[in-house]
Order: C-alpha cells, then sequence, then structure tokens
C-alpha cells in the first residue's frame, strides 16, 4: 500500500534556499509562513510514486519549481519585510517577492465573498488563520501546507486523498464549482494529467455545474484543455467527460460514441490539438475553433495544415509530393517557423496514431526520398534568383512567376536544375 511508505510525522522536503528564506524570513518576524498548494501535493506524490513499484510519470519529473506560500502577515507587512517586491495581487492579498531574480508569490491568509461572476470573489478579508485559508480552496490534495517549523498541516483529509488518488472538492462539491466554474476544467485536468479518479460526489456536481463554463474566458479554457489532453490520463478522461468538454467548446466538436485516440508520448501542443480535433471536429469548423479559443496565429495556421495535408492522398507519387511541400512552404529551416517539411512529418505522425492506414508506410518513404533529394522544394532552393533575372530585363512584377515556372518544371522533369539551364529557359520566358 502506498499509504505504509508514507508518514507524515516524518515528512520534511529539501526546499529551495530562496523558499527556505522567505519562510524563514516571515516566521523570525513573528508570522506564520507555508508552502500551500499543488507544490506539497506533489512532493507527496514524488515520495509516494518513488517508493512504489509502479511506473509513473510524476516519478521521472523534478520536484515543483513553483512555491506559493502563505502567511499571516498582511500584504503592506509582507512588502516592509522584504526589499524588491510587486504587488501583483494586492486586492486579492498577494504579493511577489523577488529573491536572486525569481518571483515568488506570498499571499495572506484570506476568506472569500460571495462569487458573482462564477470566476473571482468579488471581496475578500484577511484573516490570521490557516484553517479558513485552506478551507477555501479548490480541492483537498491542494489544501495541504507545509512549513520546516511545523511539519505537514492537512485540515480537509487532502493526504488522504492524494494516497488514494482521489480528486475531492473542499466543502460541498456544489458551491465549489457554482464560485468558480475553471475548477471544472481543473478537476479534469489533475484527473489527466496525475491518473487520479474524481471522486463521486464531485463528479456529480462538475457535471451538473458544467453549464457555468459559459463564463469561462476562452483563453483560460484553452489552456487548461491544452494541459488536459497533454496528460497521461487524457484518452480515459476525454471519453469518460465527453459531455463536459462538448459544453466548455460551445458545442463546436462531436465526442459522443467516439473512442478518442490520445497517446501518452506527443510532447507537441500544437500536435496534440491536431490529435484531438481531427477526431471529433469538422474540418471547415477548426479554424473557427480554434479562433474562438484565441490561439495564436501561428498555432492556428499550423493546426489547420495539419489538418488540410491528412487530406493527401497517401497514393500520392514523389512529384506531387514534391509540390504539395512546396505549396506548404519548402523543407525545414532554422529561420522559418512554418514548413511543408514539418506539415507533412506532423501529418506522418497524426495518421499513424489514430488510423494506421494502408500505404502510410510507403508515403512516408515517399515523403523521405523527396527531402532528401537534391530537388529545390522551394524558390530559394533554386539556383538563381531575383537578381539573376533582374540582370536579365525582367520588371520586378515578373519576377516571381518566373521563378515560380522554372520551380514546376524542375519537379515536371521538364528542366535541368542547373544555373545555366534555368538562366536559358528564363531568356525563352523573356521572349
Amino acid at each position: 500500500m502506498l499509504e505504509s511508505c508514507f508518514n507524515p510525522k516524518t515528512f520534511s522536503p529539501s526546499l529551495p534556499k530562496d523558499v527556505q528564506f522567505i519562510l524563514h524570513h516571515l516566521q523570525s518576524h513573528g508570522y506564520e509562513a507555508y508552502i500551500v498548494g499543488g507544490c506539497v501535493r506533489d512532493m507527496i506524490l514524488h515520495i509516494l510514486e518513488s517508493q512504489s513499484n509502479a511506473k509513473s510519470d510524476v516519478k521521472s519529473q523534478n520536484l515543483p519549481s513553483d512555491y506559493d506560500i502563505a502567511t499571516s502577515a498582511l500584504p503592506s507587512e509582507v512588502i516592509r519585510l522584504f526589499p524588491r517586491t510587486i504587488p501583483t495581487g494586492l486586492k486579492h492579498g498577494t504579493i511577489s517577492v523577488m529573491y536572486d531574480n525569481i518571483m515568488y508569490e506570498v499571499s495572506t491568509f484570506r476568506i472569500e465573498g460571495t462569487y458573482s461572476n462564477k470566476r473571482a470573489p468579488d471581496s475578500v478579508s484577511f484573516t490570521l488563520e490557516l484553517k479558513q485559508d485552506l478551507q477555501r480552496r479548490d480541492f483537498t490534495m491542494n489544501a495541504l501546507a507545509y512549513s520546516p517549523y511545523t511539519g505537514l498541516i492537512d485540515k480537509v483529509g487532502g493526504l488522504r486523498d492524494i494516497i488514494n488518488r482521489k480528486i475531492m472538492c473542499v466543502g460541498e462539491a456544489h458551491l465549489r464549482f457554482d464560485e468558480d466554474a475553471l475548477r471544472i476544467l481543473r478537476a479534469l485536468r489533475f484527473a489527466a494529467t496525475l491518473g487520479f479518479e474524481i471522486e463521486s460526489h464531485t463528479d456529480s456536481a462538475l457535471r451538473e455545474c458544467a453549464k457555468n463554463l459559459c463564463y469561462i474566458s476562452k483563453e483560460r479554457i484553452r489552456d487548461e484543455l491544452t494541459k488536459l489532453l497533454c496528460g497521461r490520463a487524457a484518452q480515459k478522461i476525454v471519453r469518460e467527460y465527453s459531455d463536459v468538454l462538448c459544453v466548455a467548446l460551445g458545442g463546436m466538436i462531436r465526442l459522443q460514441g467516439l473512442a478518442v485516440i490520445l497517446p501518452q508520448n506527443v510532447e507537441s501542443h500544437t500536435l496534440v490539438w491536431a490529435l484531438f480535433l481531427a477526431q471529433v471536429c469538422q474540418r471547415q469548423r477548426v479554424e473557427a475553433l480554434l479562433e474562438s479559443l484565441r490561439f495564436d496565429n501561428k498555432t492556428r495556421r499550423h493546426i489547420v495544415e495539419i489538418l488540410k495535408a491528412c487530406e493527401i492522398p497517401l497514393r500520392a507519387s514523389k512529384d506531387e509530393i514534391a509540390r504539395h511541400i512546396i505549396a506548404l512552404g519548402g523543407r525545414e529551416a532554422r529561420r522559418e517557423w512554418l514548413s511543408g517539411e514539418r506539415i507533412l512529418r506532423d501529418m506522418i505522425r497524426l495518421k499513424s496514431v489514430i488510423a494506421d492506414e494502408q500505404g502510410l508506410k510507403e508515403f512516408k518513404k515517399n515523403v523521405e526520398q523527396v527531402l532528401d533529394s537534391t530537388l529545390p522544394l522551394s524558390l530559394k532552393e533554386l539556383c538563381i534568383n531575383g537578381d539573376d533575372l533582374r540582370a536579365l530585363g525582367f520588371v520586378e512584377k515578373d519576377i516571381g512567376r518566373i521563378l515560380q515556372i522554372l520551380l514546376e518544371e524542375i519537379v515536371s522533369e521538364k528542366l535541368k536544375h542547373s544555373r545555366e539551364a534555368l538562366l536559358v529557359r528564363a531568356r525563352e520566358l523573356r521572349g
């Protein structure tokens, strides 16, 4: 049992010296100070899973890089105690403390008022009680605190739920999700990334409150779903919570009855989204969906081009493949953010994951042969350029068109790719 591997009384994780200094500095001036939330959760998980035989993504990760600190000190007192601070969330009691050029968020213990906009509290009031601060948090696993001076503090059963790999709301689940609808997607994201189960009452409340996702900004939805889709249990969560995800994406996808495939080894966020949308969204709606989620132009175009490339017949000849690569931007180049080579490689990987189509192996072989050949796959790779055409008397408006004709004739094997042959052909085209 994982429980037998963990003794909360001996929990004494190694903390970065910056964090130790901030905790000690607050403590030495008479204030309580703790690291709280996800960093405590992840350190416990690291211990539990490193001592088990289970293969674990968390085990292979570094310990937390982000440490949130909660204190009984008021924001004004935090500012007084530390020479370099930024009042990043002064309204809610959060001060960013700069130490060794690293920013740490230090928040005063607080109680939150009502949530009229389904996202953030209308008001907060500060408290001296850590317990009251922990009781306002979203999930029990995120409501743990630790200080070298007190050890692990668990007021809501968070340790039990981490050991049992359960996601459970702090307090009444409907209230937690009704306060802040983003917690719905956070629950799904944690289930996908940590491989936890969502506790039954939390599950029911999550589904019932899903309608409130319309109050959440599209950027926040995009960011949570990106993390979810990259999670080790993403495939399971997408299938089990298809109804919630459809609401989150404004009904622009179809998940019901689909066995969506999302492998664990895809690191590219762009490719993960392309994989997901290839299975759940009509191609003509993809761009509108990406735009609604406020994806940047570069990512949006990359995903759309991958999905367009999926329509290339796998029986395409090498010269047809060359034309597709040319149309998509040519070979990969260090200075180019998007290229035909990259798009076709991503398309091949996508197809190999969701449907090992007959002919894919041969298509991949042909793509590699075209890319490895000396065939020019962009105007930049031609052995003549605009300056050469200007020297022949071409006016500016004709240069791009003539170079395109020369490239097409090389791909069609009507013209040898040599400087002499291209200049001769250019003179013929000039007439």
